[in-house]
C-alpha cells in the first residue's frame, strides 16, 4: 500500500507521461490487461504425485476409523484428478 506522498507522487508522474506522450498512456488500454489467468503450470509429474499422497492418505485414514479425514482426503485427490485433466481452464 502507498502512503499518501507516495500516491501523490505517483500522480505526479502518470500526468506527466500523459501530457508527454499520449499515446504512450493510451497504449495501456488496450487488451492486454484482459488476458485470463492461467493456473500455475504444474507438471503432470507434480499431479500425478499428489494424486498418489492424497490417495494413499485417504486408504490409511480408512483404515485408522478416521471417515471424515479419508473423506477429506478423497476430496482433495477428486480435485487433483480434475486439475490434471484440465490445466488450462480458468473463470471467465
Amino acid at each position: 500500500m502507498l502512503d499518501d506522498r507516495e500516491r501523490d507522487e505517483l500522480r505526479r508522474i502518470q500526468r506527466r507521461l500523459r501530457d508527454e506522450d499520449p499515446d504512450f498512456t493510451e497504449s495501456f488500454h488496450s487488451d492486454a490487461r484482459h488476458l485470463p489467468r492461467r493456473a500455475p503450470d504444474l507438471s503432470r509429474r507434480t499431479y500425478t504425485v499428489l494424486l498418489a499422497i492424497s490417495s494413499t492418505s485417504c486408504l490409511i485414514m480408512m483404515a485408522a476409523g478416521s471417515p471424515f479425514i479419508a473423506l477429506l482426503f478423497a476430496g482433495l485427490a477428486a480435485w487433483v484428478w480434475y486439475a490434471r485433466a484440465h490445466p488450462y481452464e480458468h473463470d471467465q
